[in-house]
């Protein structure tokens, strides 16, 4: 089985790296510091761990993902923690890579 490609940041935020935190934030923090990071996405809702995003965007084929830098339209973005819940990726659903956004130092 492949392996998904992890990025750190795409180059808009490269300079500052992921978020860390001391301990796992509240899914309220992660979710509204993923917002303040993406101002074009919308919290959609989180089912079994997963935090669904779409973009916010009347045309959301106009926006460039920040995970695959394509315009697919609104087929959204998702949040998960990953590695014994050590690191929040965002993955998009067309694209194996996922975007370490914050992590648990």
């Amino acid at each position: 089985m492949p392996e998904n490609k992890v990025s750190s940041f795409p180059e808009q935020c490269e300079e500052k790296g992921p978020i860390t935190f001391e301990a796992r934030p509240d899914p309220e923090l992660i979710i509204k510091s993923v917002l303040e990071h993406f101002p074009y996405l919308k919290f959609r809702n989180s089912f079994r761990g997963i935090d669904n995003y779409n973009f916010a965007s009347p045309q959301p084929w106009s926006s460039p993902c920040p995970i695959c830098d394509g315009k697919h339209g609104n087929y959204g973005l998702h949040g998960e923690w990953y590695n014994n819940g050590i690191e929040y990726c965002i993955t998009c659903f067309t694209s194996s890579n996922k975007f370490k956004f914050a992590i648990i130092a």
